[in-house]
């Protein structure tokens, strides 16, 4: 069997680096193909905007406004709790992350083994492999710093919404006596959020309004775009 060929061709060093780096290269292509099918990444917990939209579309037509206003709220609560931990850990480099001691282990074992083909010195084949082990568990954290970022970058902040217009979607009570909703485009997107008016009336669906403030809860409170002008 070649496997068992090519293992007792190699000297006692070379299967010390072999045993780390053969595990290690086996769970790097596990989770390489979990991720491809979205079920290895931490991006897979946070709900695109997208998705939200058309499942708030589909929802508001289903549901009555104060079952819509519930749902909703809980759902941006954790989606708000989502992106500030993304944004958190975007903020530094975190080196020691499971796939960081892999990339270390897949990578510094499979050196070890190259550098001993080539006839260094256990101590150099040995440093050698500790480095290259060490600049992809650098590498590793680096692309995983580059992705929250992108990420957190992706995210829609509500406070950005400020002074662009939008469209009532769902009719806005008057003088906050409750929540509406609004569609615009925003970050290159096209985003459902919620709305609060000062209006003494209500803004009815389809109305072009402008967005003059957001709460404490990232709920937008607009005007008619008409009041704006005046």
């Amino acid at each position: 069997m070649w496997f068992t060929n090519w293992w007792e061709g190699l000297t006692l060093l070379q299967q010390c680096f072999a045993v780390v780096a053969i595990p290690a290269t086996v769970i790097l292509v596990l989770q390489t193909v979990l991720l491809l099918f979205g079920l290895g990444g931490h991006d897979a917990d946070h709900g695109e905007v997208d998705t939200d939209h058309d499942f708030d579309h589909d929802m508001d037509h289903d549901l009555d406004h104060d079952t819509d206003h519930d749902f909703d709220h809980d759902t941006d609560h954790d989606f708000d709790h989502d992106t500030h931990d993304g944004a958190h850990h975007a903020a530094g480099i975190r080196l020691f992350t499971l796939r960081g001691i892999v990339a270390l282990f897949a990578v510094g074992g499979w050196l070890g083994v190259a550098m001993c083909d080539l006839g260094l010195s256990p101590a150099l084949a040995g440093l050698i492999a500790a480095a290259g082990g060490f600049a992809a568990l650098v590498i590793a954290a680096l692309v995983i710093k580059y992705a929250l970022r992108l990420q957190e970058n992706g995210n829609i902040a509500a406070k950005n919404a400020v002074a662009h217009t939008a469209t009532v979607y769902i009719p806005i009570p008057a003088a906050r006596s409750g929540c509406g909703k609004v569609t615009m485009n925003l970050q290159e997107r096209f985003v459902e959020m919620e709305a609060l008016t000062d209006c003494d009336r209500t803004l009815k669906t389809g109305e072009t309004v402008q967005v003059v403030g957001v709460t404490d809860e990232d709920k937008l409170v607009v005007r008619p775009l008409s009041a704006v002008k005046n």
